[in-house]
């Protein structure tokens, strides 16, 4: 299975679903009875009422010796991945004119588990920082209640409309079966978007690798710039992000939703394709596609102008946006470390090279 949705799942699903979730929890007692009512990240719908539940993660074993938590059949992503050495791509950004210069990091926004530290020149460079920017800053967005409604603000539909009446009866019933099984449906997710019902679907495939961190580089870096009392700063707000996340037209998004579900069952293939994104990762790949040639000759001819468009929302005017931040930065001479999503770096148009075609030095060194 090549899951067209990856990309997306994490870049997003981690940045927002596991800013409430944290890690996979195994004690039970967290919230059991929450993850039966309500979606399965944080959940805003008044300044009084917000409602964070946790994946409760309970491990079963059967004669066939298949693994299950609350979600379903899980996978072992240990399985999947050739390595546990770690060397993200990173990139050297000079300004010819004023010489200032910055240095790039494409992230991932979870990893497996027990993972090799960041690498001795990566670090080295972080410490020689006063600032990081990134994506955006979610754990500020974990005590931010007014960021926390304006997420769920652009997650929701306004106009009067349920999920209902954008995707087909057909396909709102599997994903509502299958939420429902999971003890993830209530009434209030007809209120979210088809994007969110995405959005959800792959927090679930990723909740059900084994030994997967909810937490990535970001998350780290962020974490430490905290503790070393440096900058972090958002490149983007949340309505840029949640506009990306829901760029889908109704017929991509009732698309999408069903194509999810009728492979929610192969996690193995999830697992591979989440292997071997993290691989590329781990070993410096400066081009991690969002998708492959065989994805895209899986998308119905008539979808492929709305497939276009979403990757449009969701990556290319967010890169091009991005490369004007990096230069806005460089040419002020921020002593800064700028990391962005991996897939932000790949193809002509990634950070890298609109960088380089708006007249800066960019040197891959790592």
């Amino acid at each position: 299975m090549k899951n067209k949705t990856l990309i997306a799942a994490i870049a997003f699903v981690m940045a927002f679903s596991c800013a409430s979730c944290g890690k996979k929890e195994d004690d039970s007692s967290k919230a059991d009875s929450k993850a039966k009512e309500t979606p399965v990240d944080t959940v805003v719908t008044s300044d009084e009422d917000i409602t964070e539940t946790t994946p409760e993660e309970t491990v079963e074993t059967t004669d066939q010796e298949t693994v299950e938590n609350q979600f379903g059949t899980t996978a072992d992503i240990n399985d999947f991945i050739d390595t546990k050495e770690i060397d993200p791509p990173m990139w050297k950004v000079t300004d010819p004119e004023s010489g200032n210069s910055m240095y790039l990091l494409g992230t991932i926004h979870v990893l497996p588990a027990d993972v090799s530290d960041y690498p001795s020149d990566l670090m080295d460079i972080y410490n020689s920082c006063d600032s990081i920017a990134v994506e955006y800053d979610v754990t500020a967005l974990q005590n931010d209640i007014n960021a926390q409604m304006e997420y769920v603000k652009g997650m929701t539909y306004s106009d009067g409309t349920t999920v209902k009446d954008h995707i087909s009866e057909d396909t709102y019933n599997k994903a509502k079966d299958y939420f429902t099984k999971i003890g993830a449906y209530s009434e209030m997710l007809d209120q979210y978007t088809a994007g969110y019902w995405i959005n959800q679907l792959n927090t679930v495939m990723l909740l059900r690798l084994e030994n997967l961190e909810l937490s990535g580089t970001d998350a780290y870096f962020i974490g430490k710039a905290q503790e070393d009392g440096k900058e972090v700063i958002n490149i983007e707000d949340i309505s840029m992000q949640t506009e990306a996340l829901t760029a889908y037209t109704d017929e991509y998004a009732d698309y999408t939703i069903k194509d999810l579900i009728d492979d929610i069952d192969d996690i193995d293939g999830f697992a591979e394709d989440f292997g071997d994104l993290f691989d590329k990762w781990a070993k410096g790949d400066g081009e991690i596609a969002s998708e492959t040639e065989e994805d895209i000759a899986e998308i119905p001819e008539d979808l492929l102008d709305d497939h276009d468009a979403y990757n449009k929302a969701l990556l290319e005017n967010r890169n091009q946006y991005m490369a004007d931040k990096a230069s806005e930065y460089i040419k002020a001479g921020k002593n800064c470390l700028f990391m962005v999503g991996a897939a932000h770096y790949s193809g002509d148009n990634g950070v890298d090279n609109l960088l380089e075609k708006m007249g800066f030095t960019v040197e891959k060194i790592g």
